[in-house]
This record gives C-alpha cells, structure tokens and sequence, in this order.
C-alpha cells in the first residue's frame, strides 16, 4: 500500500501560484502580439525592460555570465523590445532602454497581474489578502544572512 503524499508545503504552495500566474501573463503576451516571448524569458522580462541597468548590472542580478545575459539582450533588441544606448556616465558602457514595442509588453503583463490580483481579492476577500500580501512582502526581503548566502552564490 503506497503512502499518501503529505500536502504541500508552503514553499511548493508559492511555486504552483506563480507557475499559475507566469502561466497566464505568458499567455496574454502570446494572444497580445508578443509571441517570440518564451517561457525562458520569464526570468528577465522586468529587469530588462523596466530598469535602465547595464548589461554586467543585469547579469548580476539575474545570477547569469555577463555572455548569457548579452545573449538574451541581443534576443530581445531583435524583437524590438530594448535598445542599448550609451551610459551617459560612462561612454564605455550601455544602458538597456526599453522601446515603445517592449514598454507595451509591460503595459500587458502589468494588465493581466493586475487582474489576477483582483481575481484572489474576490476570492480571499480585501482584508485577507492585504495580510496575505504584508506577510509576503515581510518573507521576501533578504534578510542579511540570506543576503551572504546569495553573495557568496553569484
């Protein structure tokens, strides 16, 4: 007789929600235009086209080679999404500027977040999910142990 599966935890809890999510983001991408978005570009989408950084900066904060990250930029200037202009602090470097064409795929996956959050406000109900949303904000800031630990992995 097999044993029965315990639930799952909260971290698996928070994996299938965002799965859930990113899932559905992806597909009003897809069906707004935007279907050379892969699901390997979740990851990156905000942080390349909502931040301004340079290129050795997002690959930083991805935990990525400064050539994986330059790979996926050169991916995304293809499709129209960013260009890379020169830092005008430092003539030698680039800056990752989203176009007009990536600033309406933020615009679209804001859009659809926003409804998903409106979707768990009915369901939850207004004053469940503000502790919810507290309590998750609370867990996601680094504190400085996990900030070491991250140092020490990047």
């Amino acid at each position: 007789m097999s044993t029965p599966f315990p639930p799952p935890s909260a971290v698996a809890l928070l994996r299938m929600t965002w799965e859930d999510a990113i899932g559905e983001i992806h597909h009003a991408l897809n069906d707004a235009g935007f279907q050379d978005i892969r699901a390997a570009h979740r990851t990156v989408l905000r942080d390349i086209l909502t931040s301004g950084l340079r290129p050795t900066e997002l690959a930083g904060r991805l935990g990525i080679s400064k050539q994986a990250a330059n790979d996926v930029l050169r991916e995304f200037e293809a499709g129209g999404y960013i260009t890379l202009t020169r830092d005008p602090d430092d003539g030698r470097a680039k800056r990752i500027v989203a176009t007009e064409r990536g600033a309406a795929l933020v615009r679209t996956a804001a859009r659809t977040s926003a409804g998903i959050t409106e979707r768990w406000i009915d369901r939850v109900g207004p004053e469940r999910f503000a502790e919810f949303e507290s309590v998750l904000r609370e867990i996601a800031t680094p504190d400085e142990d996990l900030r070491r630990t991250r140092d020490r992995h990047t």
